[in-house]
């Protein structure tokens, strides 16, 4: 049983790192299409 879990542990730890990856990815989208926007506003 024990040897079960020592094999889902590093699944469940990529699966986490991944979710985060993704998160920031559009977080760090989101925020470069804000200053995207504020940029074109300030140039036209």
């Amino acid at each position: 049983m024990s040897g079960l879990i020592v094999q889902i542990i590093p699944v469940i730890i990529f699966r986490i790192l991944v979710l985060i990856l993704c998160v920031l990815g559009i977080y760090a989208l989101a925020l470069l299409i804000k200053a995207l926007k504020i940029y074109i506003k300030k140039n036209s």
